[in-house]
């Protein structure tokens, strides 16, 4: 009986560290790059929307810099060249929301295009499920 509890528990942790990798490779091929002060920009790539965008974002919240999922995540720079890749566009988002106009109550769109927007990085997190039809976390 304990080597079949050893056993179930070996496996699934196995199982857990398989899938955190497969999820990090996924996550990986987006390129993002931090900015000045807690902000960072998404590289656009061919076929990347807003979903995309906000699961980069919270990908490198969580995943590169060790952040809680409760983070918040601003978006301070609608769609414009990088700052970071010559010839690239970018979408920079920031964990300081000093400055930015406050995010609109009442938006039910998914948007990066109004600057101030908020979203938790659960919240954005969900988004990398329906980018890559696939679970996360």
């Amino acid at each position: 009986m304990i080597r079949l509890a050893a056993a179930t528990f070996l496996l699934s942790a196995a199982l857990a560290q398989a899938g955190h990798a497969n999820t990090l490779w996924e996550e990986s091929r987006f390129e993002i790059n931090p900015t000045p002060g807690q902000s960072f920009e998404v590289i656009r790539q061919r076929k990347m929307g807003a979903a995309e965008f906000w699961c980069a974002a919270a990908s490198y919240v969580e995943v590169r810099r060790g952040l809680p999922i409760t983070t918040p995540i601003y978006l301070e720079r609608a769609m414009a060249p990088s700052l970071t890749v010559p010839g690239k566009r970018a979408v920079t988002f920031t964990l300081d929301a000093s400055g930015l106009p406050a995010p609109d109550p009442a938006r039910t769109t998914l948007t990066i295009d109004e600057i101030g927007e908020m979203m938790k990085s659960a919240q954005a997190r969900r988004f990398c499920r329906d980018a890559f039809t696939r679970s996360t976390k």
